[in-house]
């Protein structure tokens, strides 16, 4: 399995890059990548990331595909496929830098190769799931039709976890400042 990070949206909402905001000394890219490594899950973690953004980080990333570029979560999700061929991946945005090794190992833990996501009694976390690539065809069919929607990929088969007793700070999206208050 491969760890994807998604890195490569427009942070409007927070203000500036969430990336690469500070967090106890390490941006945000680097707790979620440091998290997914230690796990030991994973043949490689790999960060997606814009062509804007690609040389601000501090290691190797794979940049959108550029027909798709702009597009969303299923670019970068797309763009990995294409660039590292592997049965399945873990993606993660990295607007998550509070994820766990025991977030990563549970979800994975219940990974029977169909779409397998963390949901709360509110919503789906789309962006915290594993992915199969037998999933490519499908999304770059949605990507050439301009239907950007993670969640149109999820079918009967879609496998929904509760996060149960794990503490909601940890799938917590930052999407402003004020959400790191409190956490």
């Amino acid at each position: 399995m491969i760890g994807v990070i998604l890195a490569g949206g427009e942070s409007r909402r927070f203000g500036s890059q969430k990336a690469f905001h500070m967090l106890d000394g390490k941006p945000f890219y680097q707790h979620i990548h440091d998290t997914m490594v230690k796990s030991g899950c994973f043949e490689a973690v790999v960060i997606n990331t814009n062509e804007v953004l690609a040389s601000r980080f501090s290691m190797p990333v794979i940049v959108d595909d550029s027909q798709y570029a702009g597009l969303g979560p299923l670019t970068g999700i797309y763009s990995v496929m294409n660039e590292v061929p592997y049965e399945s991946y873990f993606v993660i945005s990295v607007d998550t830098p509070f994820i766990t090794t025991r977030a990563i190992e549970h979800l994975i833990s219940h990974y029977q190769g169909n779409i397998t996501v963390y949901r709360d009694s509110e919503q789906i976390h789309a962006t915290i799931g594993i992915y199969p690539v037998t999933l490519k065809t499908m999304i770059e069919h949605q990507l050439k039709t301009r239907c950007l929607s993670i969640r149109q990929l999820f079918d009967e088969q879609t496998k929904y976890i509760d996060v149960g007793d794990i503490p909601g700070h940890w799938y917590a999206n930052i999407n402003h400042p004020e959400d790191l208050k409190g956490v």
